[in-house]
């Protein structure tokens, strides 16, 4: 399916009498909608929910896919991982939630990884001997840095969220992706609570507001509570 056609039949639904059409213009313009949309056997939901995908190195079983599970929830989106064509996470939801959450997808990921980077070059880490005490280092780090960013994107999105947008990027989801099964956390505990605190601390140095209404991404989410 073009998805040249999918943004012609947006276009069709966008001329309303709201939007300064004659009610003439606006009636013909839903027929040419619903006749196309009868044509390529498309629904509702096909036109108005849109999906972003961006490249992820986890495959939805790390700490940090927690986050994006968490991500996907507060824009109102539904996401899913895998291998179509290279390794992907994607979102599906109400636009501009997709945009929204590939966007601030890459800003934490580039974020995390370098507070990562960062913290390897402390003696919390340098000290460390052994390979598998270290990879517990870095899991305790980067499980402060997902509670705490779980914590600010809350807040951050605590007005937008809408409990119909995420049904419908849920229900969206099962249709365009029938075949998905749910892919199990894997197991993992914090170790040492004084390098998870660093990791907390570290999160909040990232800077989220400008992931949201800065000049390089996304300034708004639909589906805000409250929305009809």
């Amino acid at each position: 399916m073009s998805d040249s056609i999918k943004r012609r039949i947006a276009a069709l639904l966008q001329k309303t009498t709201a939007r300064g059409c004659t009610e003439q213009e606006a009636l013909a313009a839903a027929e040419k909608a619903a006749a196309l949309m009868r044509e390529y056997g498309l629904s509702d939901l096909d036109i108005e929910i849109s999906q972003a995908s961006v490249k992820a190195k986890t495959h939805g079983a790390s700490i940090r896919d927690r986050l994006w599970r968490d991500l996907a929830w507060l824009t109102n989106t539904a996401t899913l991982v895998g291998d179509i064509d290279g390794h992907h996470r994607t979102f599906v939801g109400r636009a501009p939630g997709p945009e929204i959450a590939t966007y601030l997808f890459v800003v934490l990921d580039r974020a995390i990884d370098r507070a990562v980077r960062e913290f390897k070059k402390t003696p919390s880490y340098t000290r460390l001997r052994k390979q598998k005490t270290k990879r517990q280092a870095v899991y305790d780090f980067t499980a402060g840095m997902v509670v705490r960013l779980g914590i600010r994107l809350r807040a951050l999105f605590a007005d937008m969220l809408s409990d119909d947008a995420r049904s419908d990027a849920s229900r969206a989801l099962a249709e365009r992706y029938p075949d998905t099964v749910a892919v199990h956390q894997r197991a993992g505990a914090v170790k040492n609570g004084n390098i998870a605190t660093l990791g907390y601390f570290a999160a909040n140095n990232i800077n989220l507001a400008h992931g949201v209404n800065g000049s390089g991404g996304p300034k708004a989410i639909a589906g805000k509570a409250g929305d009809t």
